[in-house]
Formats: structure tokens, C-alpha cells, sequence
């Protein structure tokens, strides 16, 4: 799949971005600075807080990805871009299917739907109850203005699915200029985006395809998003609407001992019949009017979202259908002293599951669900600083949450194999988030901080309705994160470092074993180190790098009969390594050129519970290349997995078996964009 011409073509664009080397040309743009929004060269948080923030004043761990550095690395999947924040480690699945981890393992089912809030202006992607694990793909992150990741417990303006973590993508800009992408691979991707603005409207559309470099394993996906921004009277508007469709051919897992490696069967695909359809609609406006020193802002937001699969990643592979319907509110006023605000969210869902394969074990042929759950949400959260002197500030945060579920079966109630169709019920819960920090500024561009904060979540509905053998209807709680963290961030000009030590413990824990089955009452310890940072080393090269350095284990005992699946207390939790980095050496060779060598360690990890199977990690190589042709015109080069590397991106154990993602082989990119 990789050949001398491929070789040529690299290694053209390395050359003729080269050709004219000056060691004149500074490097700001291309240390942490970089991250920056386009409007300044300091690192903005403009989504999370509702309004802009100075990376440098938050007192947690923030990272931004900026549009410069989002253009550079011309991301096909998310996951490319988000792995470079130290804590994050998202692994790939086919096509766009991912599985996140923000300062925790990479988790699934509700665990993983419900640990990640994903947003996008600040209004998440999805309904708290109704999450996707594969949720990223429903936003907008192909003409993002920045994605911005928060570690840890969300602040106080966000509730259920702010565990671990939350990732918010900030749109566009309606003002700048219009914009056409186009990138392709040798291997059949290929993306056409364009941009497009009058000063108050802005247009942005993108299309993708991929071949997939396995059998059966492309897909077609298209995005629209419109924006405007506004006014009428003396209050502002922005308006976002947002539509997303993908088709997707799913490979599913490759089975038997260290089968990535083995080229007959890297490529095949087990399942060419799995598919993944998914469509979601968005809109949302926000109306902000200012009372002297006071803020007032409006949310209101609508969104629909469809969802058809197989589930192949289970035997008897069901077929699943699921979508929801929301109507929301935010309200938040920004004040002197403090901030308040109040959400509602109702929304109205569906899940249907039927096996047509004959039984596997206990996945039987036939219905296995058919139900729709109607839930509200309603929140109220407050927020204020204190100054305890010049340089240091006391922030206290707390939200209280309510969410009510009534679910409706719509067929005969009772057991079908392993699952359990329950009569119809009404679920309620209420949770309770502190959020406490203490932040001192050494001087104006050193500060260190200490927080404590509680992240939870209610029940996902297939937590709580898509019921196995082993529960009983209504048995899953509210999860609950606790989490310590102290941190430093300096800037030195030249140069930038970011460190963070954190630990947490997660009550209620619910997840699925080895074998499928649901575990409603797990404990887990996460405990961690995070760095980041960047220096000029001279005026044409610079370096930067994000690494984590943690410990996730289990903080309970758990007897399933055997060893694969036993868990015993101090345990570690499955696919979640020691160690995850990035370290990227990035040069000028010219004014008008750039080139980058990024170098990724993904470290050992079990991948079952009862720690008995290992994944040995592995260093992927990302060569990346631009040349300014001019001011309006821009070519982009890389070559992903440069050593052609025999990887995984993704490895578990289930069923009795070792599957792996096998990671895509060496590839080269080549792009080029302009702006009108």
C-alpha cells in the first residue's frame, strides 16, 4: 500500500519546503501559543465558561486546540487531533467509531456514553440519559474554530455526563474570510470542505469518503452548520444550526493472538455485513443583553437524533434503532460577585433490538427490546469567587440536578435469553455537585491551584431499561466521581509548562464485563500525573510534548467464576495504560513553510478485567508538511504511521477471545486549501 512513488511525493514536499531556509523567522506561532484563537496570541477558553477566559487564569487542567493548529493537522478523524492533549486517549474503532478516555480508561456502553460530555458552543451534542460513545462524530469538528477539553469534574454550569471530562467545539466565526479545503490519501479518502461568510452569516459544509484500508470498511459523511451572528435592540444573538449524516461500513474485530500483526488477516474484515447509519439535528440560538456590569444569556436549543447499527461486537449481532428528541433551556447570569444559572431539558427517546440470527449462547433469536422513555432534567447551579488578596482567589461552585425517567415497554414484559424486558416504571434522581478551587498567580504568567470537585452522572436509560439476567429493573444509581487535583502552569515566553496531579474515586460504577454482562455497583481509583509543554529551541525550530503518567485500578472485588474475568481489589482496570504522550519537534524551515515530526507512545495496557491478557503498547510516527504558495493558498502533506508500524488502535478481551482494530498502515495525505 506504500510505494516508491508515495516515498517521492513525501519527501518532494519536505524538499521544496525547504528549499528556502531562514533562520530568521520566529516561532510563536508554532510554540503552546499556538493553540491561540485567531482574534490574539494568548490561549482563550471561549466555550466552557460562557464567556472568555485566559487559559492561563483557570484554576483546572484546559487545554486548546486553536484553528492554527487544527488546520496543521488536518484531522480525518477527532482522534488525531484530541490525542495531543495530555489525559485524552481516544481510541479509533472502524471508520469514525471511537471509545474515549479523559483521566480514565477507555470506556464503553453507558459508562462510556455517560463519563464524556461532548458540546458544541456550549449545548451538548446529545441529551443527558441519551449519550453516544461514538458521540463525536455528531459535531462539528471538521470547521471548528477550537476544540477545548476540560479534565476532570466539569465546572458548575454542566451536570449528568461531566465526569471524567468534557471536549466543547467553538464554531467558526461569522466574520473572516471564505475558505475551500481539499485533502486526499492513496488509499481512497478524500474530503471537499468549504466556508463561506457575508459578515453576519456564515455558511460551512464538508463531505468525506473513505475506501478504508480494510475490506468493508469505508463510509460517506456530510455536515452542514449555519451561524449568525447578530442583534435586535440591545440584545446580541448567535444563532448555530447544525445537521450531520454518516454511513458507515462497520469492520468489527479482528480475533486471535496478536492477529494485528498478521497481514492476512489485518485487512479482512469478519463482518462485512455490519453497518452504522446516523443522522442528528441541532439547532440553538443564545441572547445575551448586558445590565450595566451584569450579564443575562438565553439558551434555548432543539435537537433530533437517529441511530441504526448492527452490533456486531456481541454474538447474535442485533440489530439496534435508537434516536431521541429535546427541547432546552440555559439561563445564566454573570454578576460582580457571582454567577447563577438554570437548565430544563425534556426529552422524548426510543431503543428497539431484535436478533435475527439464531441464538448464540444466551443472545437469542427474536426481540430482545422495545421501548421509549420520556425524561426531564431541570438543574440549578451558582458560582462565586472571593478574593482573598491580590494574587490568590477562592472559587466555589455547586449544581444541584434532578432527572426523571418514565419508561413505556412497548412489548410482552419478561426474559428473552439474557435479557430482561421490565414492566413500565418511573425513575428519579438527584444529584449534588460541589466544585471548589484555590488559585494563586505566582506572577502574571505563573499561577498554581488546587481543586476539589464531584463529577456525576443518573443513570443512562439502557443502564437502567436494557436489562440482563444478572440485574434487577432499577438496580443501576447515580455514578459519582471524586476527584483532587493541584496543578502549575508557568509561561516563560519562549517557552510554556503545564503540569497537573490528580486522584480520583469513582462510586457506582457501571460497566459490562468480559462476557457482556452488566456490573451495576463497581468502585475504581484513578490516580495520575499530567505534564505539557513547548520551547523555542531557536528561532526556527521549536519542541513540545503531553504525557500522563497514571494508575487505574479497581477499588473492589468481584468473583465471575473465572480467572479472565475475575476482578480482585488493586486490580487494573482494562485498557487503560501506565503511559500515553506526544512529543512533536515542529520547524520553519522557510517563512513560508512548516514541517513537523509527531511521535506518539501508547503504553501496555490488560485488556480484561481479571488482568490475564496484555497489550504490549506501541510508537506510531506523523510526519506533517505545509508550504504557503501564497497568501490566499496553502498545500498541506503527511504521512501517517511513517515506519509502517504493525499496531492496534484498539485491543480488548470478550467472549474468550483477543480482538484487536488493527491501526491503518503507513499512508500519505495531500492537501490543499485557499482562502477568497
Amino acid at each position: 500500500m506504500y510505494n516508491k512513488t508515495t516515498l517521492s511525493l513525501g519527501l518532494g514536499l519536505w524538499v521544496l519546503s525547504s528549499a528556502s531556509f531562514a533562520q530568521d523567522q520566529p516561532l510563536a506561532s508554532l510554540s503552546k501559543k499556538s493553540e491561540a484563537s485567531a482574534e490574539t496570541d494568548e490561549i482563550i477558553v471561549k466555550g466552557i465558561y460562557d464567556a472568555d477566559f485566559l487559559i492561563w487564569d483557570v484554576p483546572a487542567s484546559v487545554d486548546v486546540l486553536g484553528a492554527e493548529r487544527l488546520e496543521t493537522i488536518s484531522a480525518v478523524h477527532p482522534a488525531e487531533a484530541l490525542n495531543r492533549v495530555a489525559g485524552v486517549n481516544i481510541h479509533r474503532g472502524s471508520g469514525q467509531e471511537h471509545l474515549t478516555a479523559i483521566r480514565s480508561p477507555v470506556l464503553t456502553g453507558g459508562a462510556g456514553a455517560g463519563s464524556f460530555l461532548y458540546l458544541e458552543d456550549g449545548v451538548p451534542l446529545r441529551a443527558a440519559g441519551f449519550a453516544n460513545v461514538n458521540g463525536l462524530f455528531e459535531g462539528g469538528t471538521d470547521f471548528a474554530q477550537s476544540l477545548e477539553v476540560f479534565k476532570g469534574p466539569g465546572p458548575a454550569q454542566y451536570g449528568s455526563n461531566a465526569v471524567h471530562g468534557l471536549i466543547n467545539i467553538t464554531s467558526k466565526d461569522v466574520e473572516g474570510r471564505n475558505s475551500v479545503k481539499l485533502l486526499g490519501s492513496e488509499d481512497g479518502f478524500a474530503s471537499a470542505l468549504t466556508s463561506l461568510s457575508n459578515g453576519s452569516f456564515r455558511l460551512s459544509a464538508s463531505l468525506a469518503h473513505d475506501n478504508g484500508f480494510r475490506e468493508d470498511s469505508g463510509f460517506d459523511q456530510q455536515k452542514l452548520q449555519l451561524k449568525y451572528h447578530g442583534g435586535f435592540g440591545d440584545w446580541s444573538v448567535d444563532w448555530l444550526s447544525s445537521f450531520n449524516n454518516l454511513n458507515q461500513e462497520t469492520a468489527g474485530f479482528i480475533e486471535g493472538d496478536d492477529a494485528y500483526k498478521d497481514d492476512a488477516i489485518r485487512f479482512t474484515n469478519p463482518n462485512p455485513e455490519a453497518f452504522r447509519d446516523g443522522k442528528s439535528y441541532r439547532t440553538q440560538a443564545r441572547f445575551g443583553k448586558d445590565f450595566g456590569e451584569n450579564t443575562l444569556t438565553l439558551t434555548p436549543y432543539a435537537r433530533r437524533v437517529e441511530l441504526r447499527f448492527l452490533r456486531h461486537f456481541v454474538p447474535g449481532q442485533a440489530l439496534e434503532k435508537n434516536g431521541h428528541s429535546s427541547i432546552g433551556l440555559q439561563t445564566a447570569f454573570f454578576g460582580n460577585l457571582f454567577n447563577v444559572g438554570a437548565d430544563i431539558e425534556y426529552t422524548d427517546g426510543f431503543l428497539f433490538e431484535f436478533q435475527d440470527n439464531p441464538d448464540q449462547f444466551s443472545f437469542t433469536q427474536g426481540l430482545h427490546f422495545d421501548y421509549d422513555v420520556k425524561s426531564l432534567v431541570g438543574a440549578l447551579y451558582a458560582q462565586r469567587d472571593f478574593e482573598l488578596g491580590p494574587s490568590t482567589t477562592l472559587d466555589l461552585g455547586v449544581r444541584a440536578e434532578y432527572t426523571n425517567y418514565n419508561y413505556n415497554n412497548r412489548a410482552d414484559a419478561g426474559r428473552s435469553g439474557r435479557f430482561i424486558r421490565v414492566e413500565d416504571r418511573s425513575d428519579d434522581f438527584l444529584t449534588v455537585t460541589p466544585k471548589v478551587s484555590l488559585r494563586h498567580h505566582l506572577n502574571d504568567r505563573s499561577l498554581v491551584y488546587l481543586r476539589a470537585a464531584r463529577g456525576s452522572r443518573a443513570p443512562q436509560v439502557t443502564d437502567l431499561y436494557s436489562v440482563q439476567l444478572n440485574q434487577v429493573a432499577g438496580e443501576a444509581d447515580v455514578e459519582t466521581l471524586d476527584s483532587l487535583e493541584a496543578g502549575f502552569k508557568k509561561d516563560l515566553g519562549t517557552a510554556q509548562f503545564e503540569f497537573a496531579a490528580f486522584t480520583q474515586w469513582k462510586d457506582n460504577f457501571f460497566f459490562r464485563n468480559a462476557n457482556g454482562f452488566n456490573v451495576v455497583n463497581g468502585k475504581t481509583r484513578h490516580t495520575g500525573i499530567e505534564a505539557s509543554f513547548s520551547a523555542d529551541l531557536t528561532d526556527w525550530l521549536s519542541v513540545s510534548g503531553d504525557g500522563t503518567l497514571a494508575r487505574h485500578a479497581y477499588d473492589f472485588s468481584l468473583d465471575e467464576g473465572s480467572p479472565a474475568n475475575n476482578i480482585t481489589d488493586g486490580d487494573r482496570v482494562d485498557t487503560a495504560p501506565d503511559t500515553v504522550s506526544t512529543v512533536r519537534l515542529t520547524g520553519r524551515p522557510s517563512n513560508a513553510s512548516t514541517l513537523e515530526l509527531e511521535w506518539r507512545h501508547t503504553g501496555s495496557y490488560f485488556t480484561n478485567p481479571g488482568n490475564t491478557v496484555k497489550y504490549p503498547g506501541h510508537d506510531v510516527f506523523v510526519l506533517r508538511g505545509s508550504l504557503d504558495i501564497s497568501d490566499a493558498v496553502k498545500l498541506y502533506s503527511r504521512i501517517d504511521n511513517l515506519f509502517d508500524k504493525r499496531y492496534a488502535d484498539r485491543a480488548d478481551f470478550a467472549f474468550g477471545n483477543e480482538r484487536y482494530f488493527p491501526g491503518r498502515p503507513r499512508t500519505l495525505f495531500l492537501g490543499v486549501s485557499a482562502d477568497f
